[in-house]
């Protein structure tokens, strides 16, 4: 269960412009899903603004895409894009992206890193000093204080320079949101940042509500899932008996075809398991993705992940506020919107796999 309160913030979601093309992803599934070998990623970032006493604005933004002068990431970071032959397209960093819009970056108190991978943690350089950066747990001790002096660091100790850095630790999430570890940022809440393991070292999720009467919220779900696959179908969510989704052939798309798709013709789990591999912790991972799940099947909760393109023709971008999702659709639009793409890579192997057949 949610916390009940009676304030709100405004949320906006960020296109920060930033583009990873060609990223290899073959591994990263178990079972894998044949065909799915590369993926073309976006990165959001989120702006939550809180009005407080007196009508005191304070902004937090959740994460900042990947930075514009991607080049002076860590070498070791600019390495791998060679190694997978990537290409990396950003056309402004997000501060510039809000002084364009008329915020006040000086009002920004601060950036959640919701982990230190390069496609979230963008530049913080770029903000004004009086703005904190807050970190997961356990961060500190393992990266700080930063490239170079930390080699093993994945951010230049540069980039934070003159930033106050706040490590949340385990006991500061000690609030229970819908069975998550929850941190009340202001302290009414309207925004919770949430302990989300299995991903990376202290990697964090946020909740903010965005309506009352009735509450609703955004989940921002930053890399505990990549692909709507990852996170459906659910017990919670199961799919439809057919399904009535724009691009599924045929539509309405009946779930006997739908689970054809599925690498185990599973009715009960997602479409995409993870790989022992990836996360940096498997079971933590997997329960994170399970708690998820419970939101994910509330209709008055829309989860966004940080590199979701099946939304980025779905949902308003900054600098419009996405507090009315609800009512615009956005969930029932975009839900089912990765089996389109699964149809079409498995279309695309089948073709594949006809064209070598002997004659």
């Amino acid at each position: 269960m949610i916390p009940p309160a009676s304030t709100t913030v405004s949320l906006s979601i960020i296109d920060t412009t930033s583009w990873a093309f060609n990223i290899p992803c073959e591994d990263l599934f178990k079972p894998r899903f044949e065909g799915l070998t590369k993926l073309n990623i976006c990165s959001y970032a989120f702006l939550i603004t809180h009005n407080g006493i007196d009508n005191e604005k304070k902004h937090v933004l959740f994460d900042l895409g990947i930075r514009k002068d991607w080049k002076n990431l860590v070498p070791k970071m600019v390495q791998k894009f060679g190694d997978w032959d990537a290409k990396i397209q950003v056309e402004q960093d997000t501060v510039e992206i809000l002084k364009h819009n008329s915020v006040n970056v000086d009002m920004v108190d601060a950036i959640v890193w919701s982990h230190l991978h390069w496609d979230h943690t963008g530049n913080p350089s770029t903000f004004p000093p009086g703005t904190k950066i807050i970190v997961g747990t356990g961060i500190k001790a393992k990266q700080f204080p930063g490239y170079p002096t930390n080699p093993d660091s994945d951010f230049n100790e540069k980039d934070i320079e003159g930033h106050e850095v706040v490590e949340l630790e385990k006991h500061s999430f000690n609030i229970d949101v819908g069975r998550m570890p929850g941190y009340d940022y202001f302290g009414d809440g309207s925004f919770y940042i949430l302990d989300a393991p299995g991903h990376s070292l202290g990697h964090l999720n946020a909740l903010a509500r965005t309506s009352t009467g009735p509450d609703t919220f955004i989940f921002m779900a930053a890399d505990s899932t990549h692909l709507g696959g990852e996170l459906r179908q659910s017990n919670q969510m199961p799919l439809p008996e057919a399904l009535a989704q724009p691009g599924l052939v045929p539509c309405p798309c009946p779930v006997d075809v739908l689970l054809q798709l599925h690498p185990l013709h599973s009715a009960e789990t997602p479409y995409l398991g993870l790989d022992p591999c990836f996360p940096e912790n498997l079971a933590e991972a997997e329960e994170t993705i399970r708690l998820i799940q419970g939101f994910d099947a509330d209709e008055n909760v829309f989860v966004v992940f940080a590199h979701d393109v099946s939304l980025y023709d779905t949902v308003g971008f900054f600098p419009k506020a996405a507090n009315d999702w609800k009512v615009k659709g956005w969930k029932d639009e975009s839900r089912w919107k990765f089996l389109v793409d699964l149809q079409k890579i498995a279309a695309n192997r089948g073709a594949s796999d006809t064209k070598s057949d002997p004659v």
